[in-house]
């Protein structure tokens, strides 16, 4: 099923920044983290495949909190004015430090093979990265709105495609991003690409993401196994 719950859930931010690529980036890590989860209680956590999978998850987080760390809360620093602002990206730096050790331990478990030690590290892991999300959604979101605008959120577009890798970036982060995503979602995010970009989405790189097994999760041949969009 699609992930759907927090993409309905949230509250619209009034204004001219479209925060969609921020949404559905926190519903992908959302996502994988209850993949993980689901494999830590089958028992498949450790198989190459849910390992691959767990490395991208780790990759692309690495690259959205640090890319917000070193271009987007320094632009927005120097823009805000209330204590109480500055106290709100304290915060969003200081819950990306408290991250970091989490998926230290995460992975000192899986190198210890230690399946009762991972789940727990996945649970808390979890929980601080949702607390994190929306506190970011809520409260630094519309301080990105009201003080970068669009153009200043184009600018942090543009430095995390770069992070990313530019266009060999793009192949393998869009169909991660947008797997499992709402319809809705996916559609909005598809528009925003060039041309030549969606059709090397629906041509190329979704073909090549769906082809290689997704977490171990599901008996191979379920119709559970199928990719998003192709049942």
């Amino acid at each position: 099923m699609p992930n759907v719950d927090a993409w309905h859930q949230r509250t619209p931010h009034s204004g001219d920044v479209d925060f969609t690529m921020m949404h559905i980036a926190h519903d992908a890590f959302t996502r994988d983290l209850q993949r993980m989860a689901s494999a830590c209680e089958r028992g498949q956590a450790l198989t190459p495949g849910t390992l691959a999978d767990w490395a991208m998850f780790t990759k692309q987080l690495h690259i959205h909190h640090t890319t917000e760390d070193i271009s987007l809360w320094p632009k927005l620093r120097a823009a805000v004015s209330a204590p109480a602002e500055t106290a709100i990206l304290n915060a969003m730096e200081a819950e990306h430090g408290q991250i970091d050790p989490q998926l230290e331990r995460v992975d000192a478990a899986i190198a210890a093979r230690d399946e009762t030690g991972l789940a727990d590290s996945i649970h808390t892991l979890a929980a601080a990265l949702a607390a994190h999300m929306r506190h970011e959604e809520n409260e630094a979101l519309p301080l990105i709105a009201r003080y970068l605008g669009p153009a200043g959120w184009a600018e942090f577009g543009q430095d995390i495609r770069k992070t990313q890798g530019g266009l060999r970036g793009g192949a393998e982060y869009l169909p991660w991003v947008l797997d499992d995503a709402p319809p809705t979602a996916r559609a909005r995010v598809l528009r925003q690409l060039p041309a030549p970009a969606r059709l090397l989405y629906h041509l190329v790189w979704a073909p090549k993401y769906h082809r290689t097994p997704r977490w171990d999760t599901t008996p191979a041949g379920s119709a559970e196994s199928l990719p998003n969009g192709d049942r």
